[in-house]
């Protein structure tokens, strides 16, 4: 999991540092506990969130799913999800979507991630957990099975008679999830769930997957579909923010975008902090200076990541790709 590409300001790079140690730990735990369950049948423990994207804290919770391709019998299946669950929980925050998270739900057949993709069919959890896997998936087992999946997605996406332009299949996805987390959002803000920490999320860790994404399609533009599914998969396999710090080193906007996240993880990493923004509501929330500081780092972090992309790709196809 070690990267060439160093983070700055430091602490971005030390929360990388702390992250690689938790997963790898946590990867053997899994790997000698799954192992004999699984044998050679293709099956994936994917992390995603903090845990995907190599931001993990002392206070974060595991996000995860299960990808298996039905070969092993549903109980089988049943004793595999028990035994992650019962690795994981020791070590994730507990939150209020434990019970849906840790049920028999995080189990996910492959093809109905895969076989209709933008179906009329097909609901926001498949959409969901193929953009995941994609944008910050994390193989906690099963690296094999994991690394072809994503590729074979990416297949899917820019199929071989797809020529040297734009994968505009797969930033129609991508639009179409980004915008699925903003209608998520509202559907949970109405059930009276936890309100603040998804918030601040929004307006940080969700706006730098959707860049992440936009970066590696515009990268592979102009490459014949072979090449460009490989230079996807190259740029997919770093984290988001190693995305932007690779490609944009000499961005003007790099370090301030850069520092403005660093800060929105230190603060998000406080449990107290935690705890004060989900116990605000939406009419209390300008009025509280810990929620003002995000809010507006916030409003500046989309700014710069905006003037980033611009000063990135000027005259690039994908700007005009992203609106029309």
């Amino acid at each position: 999991m070690t990267s060439k590409t160093l983070l700055q300001p430091s602490y971005l790079q030390e929360r990388y540092n702390y992250s690689c140690k938790t997963i790898e730990s946590l990867r053997q735990a899994i790997y000698s506990t799954l192992a004999p369950l699984v044998g050679r049948s293709p099956l994936a423990v994917v992390s995603v969130g903090s845990y995907g994207r190599c931001e993990v804290s002392p206070v974060s919770d595991i996000d995860f799913f299960i990808v298996h391709d039905s070969s092993l019998p549903a109980g089988r299946l049943d004793d595999i999800l028990r035994q992650v669950s019962d690795l994981v929980r020791p070590i994730s925050h507990p939150g209020e979507s434990d019970e849906a998270k840790f049920g028999r739900g995080a189990l996910a057949l492959y093809s109905d991630l895969s076989e209709h993709i933008g179906w009329k069919c097909e609901d926001n959890t498949a959409l969901t957990r193929r953009m995941l896997m994609l944008l910050e998936g994390r193989s906690l087992f099963g690296h094999e099975a994991f690394a072809w999946w994503q590729h074979d997605l990416l297949c899917r996406y820019v199929p071989e008679d797809h020529g040297s332009g734009l994968a505009r299949f797969l930033l129609n996805d991508l639009i179409r999830y980004y915008r699925t987390l903003m209608a998520n959002f509202e559907e949970k803000r109405a059930e009276g769930k936890a309100w603040g920490v998804r918030n601040i999320k929004l307006q940080f860790s969700r706006k730098l997957l959707f860049a992440g994404g936009i970066v590696a399609i515009a990268e592979a533009h102009g490459l014949p579909a072979p090449s460009k599914v490989l230079r996807l998969q190259q740029l997919l396999a770093l984290t988001p923010l190693q995305r932007l710090a690779k490609l944009g080193h000499s961005n003007p906007y790099s370090v301030a975008l850069f520092e403005d996240y660093a800060v929105f993880l230190e603060l998000i990493s406080s449990v107290e902090n935690r705890r004060h923004l989900d116990r605000l509501t939406p009419g209390q929330a300008m009025a509280d200076p810990v929620y003002r500081e995000l809010r507006v780092r916030g409003q500046a972090f989309s700014l710069k990541l905006e003037h980033w992309l611009r000063s990135q790709y000027t005259g690039h196809p994908i700007l005009h790709a992203v609106f029309f």
